[in-house]
């Protein structure tokens, strides 16, 4: 691997390097498999532990009463899951959020803030390559949800992809500045200012 090229180290990145024609890449088992296979699964994941209580894979937590703090750490800064318990619904125990970036990524240094339930989830979406471009949020929502996107208040069109890993895609306007990204689940919300009233 050459410092200069980064993670492709076979394209060329120093003199004598390895050669590939056009077409696919021969994979090998000394770096490829495992290295390829760790970009495409680097995530900051979300869970609330029976032993350790709530906890951040791959990023650094902090719990604040109802507020959860999380400063992505796992390397690429693209996709942050959550896994969680949910007493509430009878259908599915476990309430599972999922969300990637396909360019850019979760602004270094910056939190992704939500609510306990999940009804919340705000990022800074930062520009990596500092043209102005779109890019696509990828999201995997729980079951029985209806959830919005806004991204500096004003909202995004959630558009279904026929991909059951992600079935919804909202498409991001980035410009030279960071974005502010609001994901709100809509229909939880609902149900609870009801209950309440009641």
């Amino acid at each position: 691997m050459s410092a200069k090229a980064g993670n492709a180290w076979m394209g060329l990145s120093y003199p004598g390097g390895v050669m590939e024609p056009r077409g696919p890449w021969h994979y090998d088992g000394e770096i490829d498999l495992g290295f390829g296979g760790a970009l495409r699964m680097a995530a900051t994941v979300l869970t609330r532990d029976p032993i350790f209580d709530w906890f951040a894979y791959g990023g650094a937590l902090t719990v604040e009463e109802n507020t959860l703090r999380i400063v992505p750490r796992d390397g690429l800064r693209r996709r942050f899951y959550a896994i969680l318990d949910d007493p509430q619904t009878t259908n599915s125990p476990v309430r599972r959020f999922k969300m990637e970036l396909d360019r850019d990524g979760f602004a270094a240094g910056e939190n992704i803030v939500a609510d306990k339930e999940l009804n919340k989830i705000v990022f800074t979406l930062e520009n990596r390559s500092g043209d102005e471009h779109t890019a696509e949020l990828l999201l995997s929502l729980p079951a029985g949800t209806s959830y919005s996107v806004s991204q500096n208040g004003k909202g995004v069109q959630l558009i279904r992809t026929g991909n059951w890993d992600y079935p919804l895609r909202a498409e991001l306007r980035v410009t030279s500045q960071p974005s502010k990204i609001e994901i709100v689940d809509a229909s939880r919300m609902e149900r609870r200012k009801t209950s309440q009233e009641k």
